[in-house]
């Protein structure tokens, strides 16, 4: 999709597996994601904390989003 466009992106992630699906197609199927990345603020990544959504070379928008724990 082009600028000005909305997305539907739904991101699982258990532990380390993480699985993408952007538009209603699955994009990334239970990855391993090695640690945590450059941006994170600290190496507690089993810890709960504050989640962070950045754009990377220009102006983003967020609506509707959910974020829903593991039981």
């Amino acid at each position: 999709m082009g600028a000005g466009q909305w997305e539907t992106l739904d991101v699982t992630l258990v532990g380390r597996l993480v699985t993408v699906v952007l538009n209603g197609k699955r994009i990334i199927c239970e990855r391993e994601i090695p640690g945590p990345t450059g941006g994170a603020l600290d190496s507690k990544e089993g810890a709960p904390g504050a989640d962070h959504a950045a754009g990377d070379h220009g102006p983003v928008e967020y609506r509707n989003i959910v974020l829903t724990p593991a039981r």
